[in-house]
């Protein structure tokens, strides 16, 4: 519902004018418990892309430069695709992302935490994976993504953690996550459809529960 809703002033949002209340959710179809019809990414034709360049060519640019601060990829040996396969996954990894290490490894060489994140383009293939993430990534302990996304934290504008700031995969579109890269370079130069004031670190994760990978954004 927090990325409709972001996703309601975004024009390039598959489902921008297409509200979505709660009891819209729980009347849409049964999937896979516990994930209804709108818990699942949208199958999008489309593209995108983004120019990487040196710093000193970029100076030189018209629009503002965004910074990689950092990358990271690969989840715990053995994890495989994890909860989709129900194999080789440990005890302790099962009911996670697998993506805490990555977030540690990413987080040292980037020189921030999670607190110094302002704005997040968290991968949405499914909602519980969303969940997942924020545990994995340190804004919050374990079992406590929902109460998180319960107390409004997502939402842009007031939120702490404002997310998917486009619609991500859930309701602008699902183009393997790019487009999470793109509106991050966005939310740093202050051109998003929901801008966040001040955004000064973005966070871009590629999907959990699979081998995943993640990257980390910086305005100078």
């Amino acid at each position: 519902m927090t990325f409709r809703e972001h996703a309601s002033r975004n024009p390039r949002a598959v489902m921008g004018n297409k509200p979505m209340t709660l009891a819209d959710h729980q009347a849409s179809p049964m999937i896979a418990d516990p994930h209804r019809l709108f818990d699942c990414c949208l199958e999008s034709d489309g593209a995108c892309a983004l120019v990487v360049t040196t710093e000193e060519r970029a100076r030189d640019l018209a629009q503002r430069p965004i910074e990689i601060l950092a990358s990271e990829q690969g989840t715990p040996k053995g994890f495989a695709f994890g909860p989709f396969t129900n194999a080789n996954v440990a005890d302790e990894l099962y009911a996670t992302g697998a993506c805490e290490e990555l977030a540690n490894r990413l987080y040292a060489k980037a020189g921030v935490g999670p607190g110094d994140v302002d704005v997040a383009q968290i991968y949405d293939h499914f909602t519980g994976c969303v969940l997942m993430q924020l545990e994995d990534y340190g804004f919050c302990k374990r079992g406590e993504g929902g109460p998180l996304v319960d107390s409004g934290a997502l939402a842009w504008p007031n939120g702490s953690l404002p997310a998917n700031t486009h619609g991500g995969s859930l309701s602008e579109a699902y183009i393997h996550g790019l487009n999470h890269v793109v509106e991050g370079v966005r939310a740093l130069r202050g051109d998003s459809a929901n801008p966040v004031e001040g955004a000064e670190v973005c966070l871009v994760t590629s999907a959990a529960c699979v081998p995943s990978s993640a990257v980390m954004l910086g305005r100078r």
